[in-house]
């Protein structure tokens, strides 16, 4: 064997030095290679202080040492209990003997390493092996990669991999910030379908996938199935916001000449006002200054909780589902002793909210917010579920029925989690001919319903036109086949329209079985969300033992992978189509990006000045707004980040809103912030953090906060963005360019 060079001169005699060997297969007495091709195999020599180096201090005996004692080898290399000898000579493979030599280097580097093990600084010899070791993990294509890598592995390495992203960034990488309303000569920018979301996918999820629901007349008796009643504004007082004051004010406008404005509970405010009013004592000084925004301010009353656009909705009227979150009733209290979270609460009086929007009809004008529309309040579902925690829209394209359309303007199944620990799902309509007097319906039950034994419900997301999936407060996701259970329970009930007969159904035990119900995460399950359109079967989710876990629910015992572990639960998370990545705060208050390809991985796409409390992306554009807890709302393009670290990146401040409980009670509105660069190196983010040498967090006040942004999911319409706001006020504005 040819010696190994040595780190320093001796004057003793030179002889064969100890080798020591890494090589599973060659400790369990197994070799790989000829004893020819020893000298080509990888040998490591641990080094250590010059005066430990055994090497330095070889006895008389190390002769001995290379000198096999039999020439046997023992066969119990991979049979247990096998005490069976065979000779060398006899072995016909040569390929699986393993020479003398190699015997007693084993049992030497067993030594060592048995030695190591027992001494405080074994943490410390994790370096010494660095020479001569591979990792076995995937590449890191962010370190010294290319570009043409670095997409391969966020993306594939098939050209149908990765068309559909070269589509998205040439078509929505220009967009800095805000997304454009029409595209260029060129066709860049504008709004658009997703790529992956191709129109014979969109044609079949309209039409074939809601054969569940059309099929045998079912739609129509599980509308009647939901016992509508219909309430006068006395009896529906009791459902609505309970607060103490009916007005609220606020301070808008220019900055360093912003004026209080004073909105009543339920009322609408053009942002314009604020914009083009003339200051007391001043004599137009503000006129000049030309606004260009188109959007709306409300007074919801209380904290906004659920906010979610209604979809498919192609005419000039769009509708927005509201939800506040009340402070806790006189009576109202949990039906065990336990943990809050964890246990349901008593039903109490709630409802949602549906706004009615105008879109501008002018020539030219088309996909504007009409300013000489207020907005109105429409209709008010008034429920005894206790108070709505989440509310999901179905995103499936559907394709009306001719006579389902006869009176009747279909809005959509609507999914949402109440704090009595359900999840349930309404079938909404409302009257096409409704005047400007809101209605006010209550609903006695539900089109779906359904609860695991021993836990609650917290998230929900939709698979599909018929799929939910829900996570648990268990770590449990439950995953429910509405098409299933329903046609089960219509037709082997018969439904009425008396609230007598659906309360006498009602006794049947007809709760529904999950199709899935898996163990994914130790503990409460904050957030959830499907890869829809393009890989629905792939769930998200986030938990409070403080990791993100991707399964894929087609094998969710096998196939699944965690993200780093934060020491916060976080509890938003979606889904960026054109990336094909998760859009996931962290902890340090910054915003990053998972692949599906490389979940494990992320990069950082924004910095935020606090706790991120909501987000929502686009759904015919690439941007994202995110709302903070200190009242900063932002606007990011994620897209651009997927090109490489040599891409500045930009976010934009929609708006900023602070409240305090001095006086009155009011609460400020700051717009008109510039366009800022981001800094997503790691010194800044502890730089920002670090403050007299120590790390702060901040802690605002919960009215300040921004509780819930969507943008609209309809095609003509997504440039139009809500923020509901802590204090009960609900932002609405048309942001596209």
């Amino acid at each position: 064997m040819e010696n190994l060079p040595s780190i320093r001169r001796s004057l003793r005699e030179k002889k064969p030095n100890k080798r020591y060997t890494i090589d599973a297969f060659e400790e369990l007495g197994i070799q790989l290679v000829s004893s020819e091709s020893d000298a080509d195999a990888e040998v490591v020599q641990p080094y250590e202080n010059v005066e430990e180096d055994e090497d330095f201090a070889v006895g008389n005996n190390c002769e001995e040492d290379d000198v096999a004692e039999e020439d046997y080898i023992s066969a119990d290399d991979g049979s247990e209990g096998s005490g069976i000898k065979t000779s060398a000579n006899n072995l016909e493979d040569g390929l699986s003997h393993a020479s003398t030599e190699n015997i007693s280097a084993i049992g030497k580097a067993a030594e060592l390493h048995s030695s190591e093990l027992s001494t405080p600084k074994a943490h410390h010899t994790k370096n010494r092996l660095e020479v001569g070791t591979h990792s076995r993990g995937l590449p890191d294509p962010t370190h010294r990669g290319s570009k043409d890598s670095q997409v391969q592995s966020l993306f594939g390495s098939a050209s149908e991999d990765i068309i559909h992203f070269i589509r998205s960034r040439d078509k929505w990488a220009n967009d800095v910030i805000l997304p454009s309303r029409h595209a260029d000569n060129h066709g860049v920018g504008g709004m658009d379908n997703f790529f992956s979301h191709t129109q014979k996918k969109r044609e079949w999820e309209a039409t074939t996938s809601w054969d569940w629901y059309y099929s045998r007349g079912r739609g129509l008796e599980l509308f009647r199935k939901q016992g509508l009643q219909i309430l006068n504004s006395a009896d529906a007082m009791k459902y609505m916001a309970k607060q103490s004051k009916t007005t609220h004010r606020f301070l808008m406008g220019p900055y360093g000449r912003q004026q209080a404005f004073t909105l009543a509970l339920g009322c609408a405010m053009p942002l314009e006002v604020a914009w083009r009013a003339t200051p007391p004592g001043e004599s137009g000084g503000s006129n000049n200054y030309k606004s260009s925004r188109e959007g709306w301010m409300l007074n919801i009353g209380a904290k906004v909780r659920c906010l979610d656009w209604a979809p498919n909705q192609d005419s000039k009227i769009q509708y927005l589902a509201v939800a506040t979150n009340d402070p806790p009733q006189d009576g109202a209290r949990k039906l065990s002793g336990t943990a809050s979270a964890f246990e349901p609460w008593d039903p109490t009086p709630a409802c949602i909210q549906i706004w009615a929007i105008w879109g501008s009809t002018a020539p030219g004008q088309e996909g504007h917010l009409q300013a000489s529309q207020s907005p109105e309040l429409v209709q008010v579902i008034c429920t005894d579920w206790g108070h709505p925690r989440q509310l999901k829209w179905c995103p499936v394209p559907r394709a009306l029925q001719d006579k389902e359309a006869e009176g009747k303007i279909c809005l959509g199944l609507l999914a949402g989690i109440w704090s009595d620990g359900r999840v349930r799902v309404m079938d909404i309509q409302i009257e096409i001919d409704w005047s400007s007097a809101t209605n006010y319906v209550k609903y006695n039950s539900a089109t779906f319903e359904a609860k695991p034994p021993d836990t609650i419900c917290t998230c929900v997301t939709w698979l599909s036109s018929s799929e939910l999936a829900v996570g648990c407060a268990n770590g449990f996701v439950a995953i429910w086949d509405m098409s299933d259970s329903i046609m089960l329970t219509v037709d082997r009930t018969h439904v009425s329209d008396s609230r007598a007969d659906v309360e006498a159904s009602a006794t049947h035990d007809t709760t529904p079985r999950p199709v899935l119900y898996h163990l994914i995460h130790q503990t409460y399950i904050l957030a959830i969300v499907c890869a829809y359109s393009d890989h629905p079967r792939f769930l998200a989710t986030t938990s409070m033992d403080g990791y993100t876990r991707l399964t894929d629910l087609r094998a969710p015992s096998i196939d699944s992978v965690l993200s780093q572990r934060s020491r916060l639960g976080v509890s938003v998370i979606e889904y960026h189509e054109p990336l094909q990545a998760f859009i996931i705060p962290e902890e340090s208050d910054g915003i990053r990006i998972h692949s599906l390809r490389r979940f494990f991985h992320s990069l950082n796409a924004a910095r935020a000045g606090s706790q991120v409390l909501s987000m929502s992306v686009g759904h015919s554009h690439s941007s994202v707004i995110v709302g903070c807890a200190d009242g900063t709302t932002f606007i990011i393009n994620p897209l651009r980040r997927a090109f490489g670290s040599k891409i500045q990146q930009y976010q934009q401040t929609w708006f900023q809103h602070e409240w305090t409980r001095i006086g009155e009670c009011m609460s400020r509105i700051t717009e008109g912030h510039k366009l800022e660069k981001v800094n997503l190196t790691k010194a800044a983010k502890v730089e920002k953090k670090v403050k007299d040498g120590m790390c702060s967090t901040t802690i605002y006040e919960e009215e300040t906060g921004i509780t819930q942004v969507a943008w609209n999911n309809n095609l003509r319409y997504g440039g139009w963005a809500a923020a509901g706001m802590g204090s009960g006020l609900l932002r609405i504005e048309d942001l596209a360019l």
